[in-house]
C-alpha cells in the first residue's frame, strides 16, 4: 500500500467519522420523541479503498405503524363516546338516582299509593301533582340534556373535521417534499419523521391506512377504503352550520363524493363524534319520547258513559298537542321536552286537586270523564287504577331500540336507564382497554425503530475509536514521509 493511498483511507475514513456523528448527535437530540426514527449513515467502499458517506437512512417498520394508527383511532373513537354517555348517565342512566326518570316513576308511584290510602287529604293529593311535577321536570331536563348533547357533538365535528383538512394540507406539503427529495438523492429522514407525526395525528381524528409508491409518495385511505390524499387532498365536506334536527341524523359527511354515514367503521374522533350525534343520543331522545307518551297514555281518562263514544283523552300528563293522545306505537319526536303536567289539576292556576281523585282532568267541562261522579271523599279507585296502569302493557315503538314485552311504562324507563348505563358502561371499559393497546402499539414502535440513548452513546464510542485509529495511521503517514524525505536531503 502507497503512503498516498493510506493518507487517503485515513482522510475519508474522518470524513465518514464527522458525518456519521453529526447522525449520532441527531439521533440523541431527538431521544424520547415519539415520532423520530433512528438514522444511520450508510457507509460505501470507493474505488480508492476508502470509505464515504452515501447517505443518510431512517429505521421503517411499515407494520408497526399501521399498528400503531389503528390502535390510536380505536382509543380516540371510544374515548369521545364513552365521555358523552358518562356525561347522559349521570342524569338518565342510573335508576337509583333520585333525579332520573325512572326513578321519579317510582316516587310518583308512592305518591299515587299515599293519596289512594287517603283519598280525602289534600296533602296527599298535593304530593301527587308534586310527583308529578318532578317527573315531568326529569324528562324535559335529559330530553334537553341529549339534545345539547347532539349539538355539542356538531359543533366538535366541525372543528375535528377543519382540524382534518388542516393536517391533510400539511401532509401535501411535505409528502412533496419527500417526493422530490428522493428524486434528487437528498436527506429526507426529518420529513418522513414529520409525516409520521402528521399521520399519527390524522388516525386520532379517523382510523387511515396507507400505502408507500415510488420516491417514498404515499397515498392516505380510511378504512373503509375512501381515499384520503392521492396525489392531491380529496374534496371533504360537511353541513358546517347546519341545525340539528330532532329525530333526524345530522349533516353528512362527504369525502371524495361518498357519504361517511357510520362513525363506529371510520372510528378516530369524528367517528365517535357521529356515534353520540346519530346514534346514542338519537335513540336516548327516542325512548324519553316514548317514555313521556306512555305516562300520557298510563294516566289518561276514558270516558265512563254506559255506552261510552268519547276517545280517551290526555289527563294528569299532557302536552301542548292535549288532549288529543299521542300516536300509539309510534314515536312522536320531542314529546319529551314539552311533557307537563296539566293545569287542570293545579290550584294555584285554577285546577282542583280532587280532579285527580275524581278525574275529570282532561275536560273539567264534560262529566263523561269524571269517574267520582258523587264526589264522595273516600273514593280511591281512580288513584288504584293510575298505580296500575303505570305497570299496564303497552305497544312501544321498535326504533327505541329497546324491547319491553311486558310492564308498561315502568319497564320502560327501567330498561332504558338500565340500556344507557351498560352502554356506559362497556364504551368505559373499551376506552380503558384501547388506551392500554395504543399505548402498547405506539411503545413497540419506538422500542423497534425509535432513538435509544445506550445506543446512541456505544455509537458515539465506536466512532471515538476509528477516529483515534484514522488519526494515528496519519500520523504514521506524516512520520514515514518525513523520513523518506530526510532519506531523500
Amino acid at each position: 500500500m502507497s503512503l498516498t493511498l493510506a493518507y487517503n483511507i485515513a482522510r475519508s475514513a474522518l470524513s465518514s467519522n464527522s458525518a456519521s456523528a453529526s447522525v449520532v448527535s441527531r439521533n440523541i437530540s431527538n431521544v424520547g420523541s415519539p415520532d423520530a426514527a433512528r438514522k444511520t449513515a450508510l457507509l460505501v467502499t470507493g474505488m480508492s479503498g476508502g470509505v464515504h458517506v452515501a447517505g443518510i437512512a431512517g429505521q421503517v417498520e411499515t407494520a408497526l405503524l399501521e399498528r400503531s394508527l389503528e390502535s390510536r383511532a380505536a382509543s380516540s373513537q371510544s374515548i369521545e363516546v364513552a365521555k358523552a354517555l358518562e356525561q347522559l348517565s349521570a342524569v338518565v342512566g342510573d335508576p337509583e338516582v333520585e333525579s332520573s326518570p325512572a326513578a321519579l316513576i317510582g316516587a310518583f308511584r308512592t305518591a299515587l299509593q299515599i293519596a289512594a290510602g287517603a283519598p280525602y287529604d289534600p296533602t296527599a293529593l298535593r304530593g301527587v301533582v308534586s310527583a308529578a311535577d318532578d317527573l315531568a321536570i326529569s324528562l324535559n331536563s335529559a330530553a334537553q340534556l341529549s339534545a345539547a348533547t347532539r349539538q355539542d357533538a356538531q359543533g366538535s365535528l366541525e372543528q375535528a373535521i377543519g382540524e382534518l383538512q388542516s393536517l391533510l394540507g400539511t401532509f401535501s406539503d411535505v409528502n412533496s417534499e419527500i417526493v422530490a427529495g428522493t428524486a434528487l438523492g437528498r436527506d429526507i429522514t426529518d420529513q418522513i419523521d414529520r409525516r409520521n407525526s402528521i399521520l399519527r395525528q390524522i388516525a386520532e381524528l379517523a382510523n387511515i391506512k396507507t400505502q408507500v409508491r415510488s420516491d417514498n409518495d404515499m397515498a392516505l385511505f380510511l378504512a373503509n377504503d375512501t381515499i384520503l390524499f392521492e396525489t392531491t387532498v380529496r374534496e371533504i365536506s360537511f353541513g358546517s352550520g347546519a341545525p340539528v334536527v330532532p329525530g333526524q341524523p345530522g349533516a353528512v359527511l362527504r369525502i371524495d363524493g361518498l357519504p361517511q354515514s357510520d362513525g363506529g367503521s371510520l372510528e378516530g374522533r369524528i367517528g365517535g363524534l357521529l356515534v353520540v350525534r346519530d346514534e346514542i343520543t338519537l335513540e336516548l331522545e327516542r325512548q324519553l319520547d316514548e317514555i313521556a307518551r306512555g305516562l300520557i297514555v298510563a294516566t289518561s281518562e276514558k270516558d265512563q258513559s254506559a255506552l261510552p263514544t268519547g276517545a280517551s283523552l290526555a289527563g294528569l300528563f299532557t302536552y301542548p298537542g292535549g288532549p288529543t293522545l299521542p300516536a300509539s306505537g309510534l314515536v312522536t319526536v320531542g314529546l319529551a321536552t314539552i311533557i307537563n303536567v296539566n293545569a287542570n289539576a293545579r290550584p294555584e292556576v285554577g285546577g282542583a286537586l280532587e280532579r285527580i281523585r275524581d278525574g275529570g282532568i282532561s275536560d273539567p267541562g264534560d262529566p263523561r270523564y269524571v269517574y267520582n261522579s258523587g264526589a264522595l271523599p273516600g273514593y280511591s279507585g281512580r288513584l288504584r287504577e293510575l298505580i296500575d296502569r303505570l305497570s299496564d302493557d303497552q305497544p312501544f315503538s321498535p326504533s327505541v331500540g329497546i324491547s319491553v314485552l311486558s310492564g308498561g311504562v315502568t319497564a320502560l324507563a327501567i330498561t332504558s336507564a338500565g340500556w344507557l348505563e351498560g352502554e356506559r358502561s362497556a364504551k368505559t371499559k373499551d376506552s380503558e382497554q384501547d388506551k392500554v393497546l395504543a399505548e402498547k402499539a405506539t411503545g413497540a414502535w419506538q422500542s423497534k425503530v425509535g432513538v435509544n440513548l445506550d445506543d446512541e452513546l456505544t455509537a458515539l464510542m465506536a466512532l471515538e475509536r476509528s477516529y483515534q485509529a484514522s488519526t494515528r495511521l496519519i500520523s504514521s503517514v506524516n512520520t514515514m514521509y518525513d523520513a523518506l524525505l530526510s532519506a531523500v536531503r
